[in-house]
């Protein structure tokens, strides 16, 4: 694979330069023109350009609220930039830093100088940057990513609550099992076959699935080793990150979820890029790149060519799964009062609250629920080794 740099026009006419990895140059052209990009340059950079320092969403919030403020003071950029250098610990951050400010020495605009490190930023960074300082507002485009990278932050947070905390506890009541099957129940079994005790049918079902436990541990553990394999493997091409997509969205209460997290992300997206004096379909589509979600980038790219042919915003989404018809009705309704960006951002709170409502009474009604599980399973096993234990003291009580 190689790189290539372009320059060209959205299709809301808005300039737009960058980087863009591909096979060949057909290859990049075809890319580039699937993303609505009318371009004026493309070239091949000889030789590949290293990958850019990626910045933690942390790092990236409190280096935009520093620029934010030198934006608003009006203080030089290279001098303020290199007293934030100052003033950074990380040495990768610091690295980033000291680029921009060389870049800006050199004569180059800010929004240039971060959009050659786009390869660590977000989707939408360069583009929001580029606009603020277009309107001449840039301290106002900043604090909006910084909402904007902050909501991200949150939702992939909660997300992967949801997600590691069932496997916490799965680990946990695997942990008690385990120590039941292979430690405890063996010690009871040599008392039983000792004293030749006669062994009820429950007895026998536990006993014989300890004698399996051990096999059963290691097949789960393959079966696992395996699962994670071949999820990794589909990250490896554009279909199968769909494919991983398709198969989040199926599961039962995360899938819900994992939508729910990823429209409020889209939507705050939206309502930042729009701010930032893009279009709404040049909008949509950056959204939903920045979303890093391909169904949902596919089916933006769709939504936006029906709307750039002239289609009425909710005539366009009728055909759409994942992005909600309530995105419609709230764009179309607020078109007439231009207050589109306020409209998407109101709804983009309201997914985020149901989010977080989600997230809290999965806790909530998980823990119960293994509580019972476990405690039925354990008193089944109690039940099972008690019985014979039973008839084994009452035989020696009546001897």
């Amino acid at each position: 694979m190689s790189w290539f740099e372009y320059d060209g026009l959205t299709a809301g006419e808005t300039a737009v330069q960058g980087r863009i990895q591909a096979s060949d140059s057909e290859h990049a052209v075809k890319l580039l023109k699937n993303m609505h990009i009318e371009l004026r340059e493309i070239h091949a950079i000889q030789p590949e350009p290293k990958t850019a320092t990626r910045l933690k969403p942390d790092a990236l919030v409190f280096f935009n609220k520093q620029l934010a403020s030198l934006a608003k003071a009006g203080i030089a950029l290279d001098k303020g930039l290199e007293q934030i250098a100052r003033d950074i610990e990380s040495p990768k951050v610091k690295k980033w830093v000291d680029s921009l400010v060389d870049d800006v020495r050199a004569g180059t605009p800010i929004d240039q100088a971060i959009a050659r490190q786009e390869q660590g930023l977000p989707v939408l960074y360069s583009n929001v940057i580029r606009a603020g300082i277009k309107t001449g507002d840039l301290h106002t485009a900043l604090m909006n990513v910084n909402q904007h990278l902050t909501l991200v932050g949150k939702t992939r947070k909660i997300f992967w609550e949801a997600a590691s905390y069932p496997a916490v506890v799965a680990g946990l009541a695997l942990i008690i099992l385990s120590f039941f099957f292979v430690y405890v129940i063996p010690q009871f079994k040599s008392i039983f076959f000792d004293f030749d005790v006669a062994l009820p049918g429950l007895t026998m079902l536990l006993l014989g699935f300890a004698d399996a436990f051990p096999f059963i541990l290691v097949t789960i553990g393959v079966i696992a080793g395996l699962s994670v394999f071949a999820w990794h493997g589909l990250k490896a091409s554009p279909k199968g990150l769909k494919i991983r997509e398709k198969i989040i969205l199926a599961l039962p209460v995360y899938g819900k979820l994992y939508h729910t997290a990823l429209i409020a992300r889209f939507l705050r997206s939206v309502s930042t890029s729009i701010d930032g004096s893009n279009d709404l379909p040049s909008s949509i589509r950056l959204a939903a790149q920045a979303t890093g979600s391909p169904l949902l980038t596919d089916e933006a790219d769709k939504l936006s060519r029906d709307l750039e042919k002239g289609k009425p915003v909710l005539e366009a989404i009728a055909g759409i799964r994942l992005i909600p018809a309530i995105f419609g009705l709230s764009v179309q309704s607020a078109i007439g009062r231009n207050a589109v960006p306020e409209s998407v951002q109101t709804l983009s709170e309201t997914y985020e609250s149901k989010v977080e409502y989600s997230l809290s009474m999965l806790q909530t009604i998980l823990f119960p629920i293994f509580v019972v599980v476990l405690g039925a399973l354990l008193g089944f096993c109690v039940i099972a080794i008690l019985l014979p234990l039973i008839s084994l003291i009452n035989s020696i009580s009546g001897g």
